[in-house]
């Protein structure tokens, strides 16, 4: 029989009361810390019963608090029962905040610092100011308690050749192997797990939406890794991919490994790795260098091979894209009922038809009517998924991990006859698409110098909406990778040719509805007659722009001009790939628009 929620939160309570303990922190995240959480590890889940993607929970001897930040209110309240927890706002109300209100003086606070990054601790040290004392585990509580946790997932390790990645792992190695040298170190701790995917050309499916392996790295000056991940699970004819140099330790040799960095000069980035590295490297005594990952820069712009794969790809994923949307144009006509659920499901099948779908990019958020004003919807997360509805907005935003590249699309998709004022709000988010997606710039400009481009219109008329504009893309890797991205907060990694980056912008209506529309844009050279070249952006996402919900007398003739070239090459790369009704299909929805006057 199952433990209650209940009488899980007594269990760690007895557990912090043998480890001398007055509150302990449990947050959502992992000792990987990454955007996705693999089952086994969901252990703020396991507690509270929440399935969100950001959280955490704090458990006092008489009281305990769940915090989540404005996605999850409405979320939290459903599944995690309120006779056990208060529910906070994880922004508005820290959690240490709460804990400085709730504990007395000098009291302990246990937490597992594999669960937190090194910032973080830096930040709660002086945010508790000394009033309470933090206090790392040894073990993790949850771990200790968790009696029917379920086994980790041991994916295959799949093997990229350089017909696939274009740079062998050597080539890349000594690349940052020179970034140390030049930076005085002589190692960096590796930490994120698509960086070390990147560096040594592998690829797993060990969490769900992310195609990695769950490991641990170290590299040095001289070029040599040492690769923590269980010899048993490295595939044949490793060492021969990888070169000399790359030695495999089991996970549990890391600790040992470390201890061994003594008067090094190690980097770790404090951003993307855990407290417990910092800990660690101090007691060692080596000399820690606060730096970002090493591999980051060089992993965001793409080498040709990868480019040309993430174009390829981008057109299966097209073919898949309009394949669905033809075929809910075609539901919608025969007036057969629809929910999110059966819709998302169905756009998965057309993307399974291709054999080098390895997962999708993430969880598909296939949105109805109001439930799309969320932009973080999940209809997973719901009672029961919302219906489709005739006359307003359906917004689907969804993508494939192809061994060749990642995709990330969004569309709104006019379901009937929509209001004037959808119009309204769908056509100025596409102006501002198509502003970002026409930009030239020079080098050194940075993703915080193009927002306002995507946002002009809308905010010239009094709207806006709550999120980055764009995020950086891997190479069959994470959807969301760094560390370039387009949004108002500043953001000092200046774009370079080769990067990809979403141009997403969006509009969203408590209550009644959401619209985004969403692009991969590849970051490309343009030569000019001018005093320098710039750069700009090429589109790489293949899939009609729904022309129903334009109001064409807001868009100006360069406006109209760029939406049917794009239409033109849509239909031009994605038409040999369909067929029949679905060809018929996107030859009437890549037309060209005239302007009304």
């Amino acid at each position: 029989m199952q433990p209650s929620t209940s009488q899980r939160v007594e269990a760690l309570r007895d557990w912090m009361t043998q480890h001398q303990l007055d509150a302990i922190i449990i947050p959502h995240e992992d000792e990987y810390l990454g955007e996705y959480v693999p089952e086994h590890n969901e252990r703020l889940q396991w507690l509270t019963g929440f399935t969100g993607s950001a959280g955490a929970a704090v458990i006092t001897k008489d009281k305990a608090a769940i915090f989540v930040d404005g996605r999850y209110t409405v979320q939290v309240r459903k599944q995690v029962p309120a006779n056990l927890f208060e529910y906070r706002h994880l922004v508005e109300e820290p959690y240490l905040e709460w804990l400085l209100k709730e504990l007395p003086a000098d009291s302990k606070v246990g937490f597992d610092p594999k669960m937190h990054r090194a910032s973080w601790l830096t930040a709660a040290q002086k945010t508790l100011g000394g009033e309470l004392e933090l206090s790392s585990t040894a073990t993790n509580a949850v771990d200790d308690l968790w009696l029917d946790r379920p086994a980790p997932v041991v994916s295959p390790m799949r093997l990229m050749g350089d017909e696939l990645v274009g740079t062998n792992s050597a080539t890349k190695r000594k690349t940052i192997a020179d970034i140390l040298k030049k930076k005085k170190a002589d190692c960096a701790i590796l930490t994120e797990l698509d960086s070390i995917c990147w560096l040594l050309n592998i690829r797993g499916l060990d969490v769900s939406r992310l195609p990695v392996l769950l490991s641990h790295a170290i590299i040095y000056n001289d070029s040599r890794v040492d690769f923590f991940l269980d010899p048993e699970r490295v595939a044949n004819h490793f060492d021969e991919h990888v070169g000399e140099g790359v030695q495999v330790h089991h996970p549990e040799q890391l600790a040992s490994t470390i201890a061994k960095l003594t008067s090094k000069k190690v980097i770790v980035d404090p951003a993307t790795s855990n407290a417990w590295f910092t800990l660690s490297l101090q007691n060692a005594g080596a000399e820690i260098i606060n730096d970002a990952d090493p591999c980051l820069m060089p992993k965001a712009a793409k080498n040709p091979t990868e480019i040309a794969g993430m174009k390829a790809c981008h057109i299966r994923d097209g073919a898949a894209m309009v394949k669905f949307l033809s075929w809910l144009d075609k539901q919608v006509e025969l007036g057969v009922t629809l929910d999110e659920a059966m819709v998302s499901d169905t756009l998965q099948a057309f993307r399974e038809l291709d054999p080098t779908l390895a997962d999708l990019s993430f969880d598909t958020i296939s949105a109805a009517a109001s439930n799309a004003a969320m932009c973080h919807y999940n209809h997973i997360n719901q009672p029961k998924p919302g219906q489709l509805e005739l006359n307003t907005l359906y917004l689907v935003d969804s993508g494939g991990q192809y061994i060749d590249g990642t995709t990330d699309i969004t569309r709104t998709i006019a379901i009937g006859n929509i209001s004037q004022e959808m119009k309204q709000q769908y056509t100025l988010v596409l102006k501002g698409h198509i502003a970002l997606a026409k930009a030239r710039f020079p080098k050194g400009t940075c993703g915080h110098h193009l927002d306002v481009l995507a946002r002009q219109y809308l905010w010239a008329n009094g709207y806006d909406f709550d999120h980055g504009t764009g995020h950086g893309v891997g190479h069959f890797l994470s959807v969301h990778e760094g560390p370039q991205r387009i949004g108002k907060a500043v953001n000092n990694f200046p774009f370079e040719p080769g990067m990809v980056l979403s141009n997403e912008p969006g509009y969203y209506r408590a209550d009644g509805f959401g619209i985004r529309i969403e692009n991969l844009e590849l970051v490309v050279d343009v030569e000019t007659n001018g005093d320098f070249n710039v750069m700009g952006f090429e589109a790489l996402t293949r899939c009609p722009i729904d022309t129903r919900a334009i109001d064409t007398n807001l868009l100006t003739k360069p406006e109209l001009a760029w939406l049917n070239d794009y239409h033109q090459t849509v239909w031009d790369d994605v038409s040999p790939l369909v067929e029949g009704d679905v060809k018929e299909w996107l030859k009437q929805a890549t037309q060209p628009l005239l302007h009304n006057d």
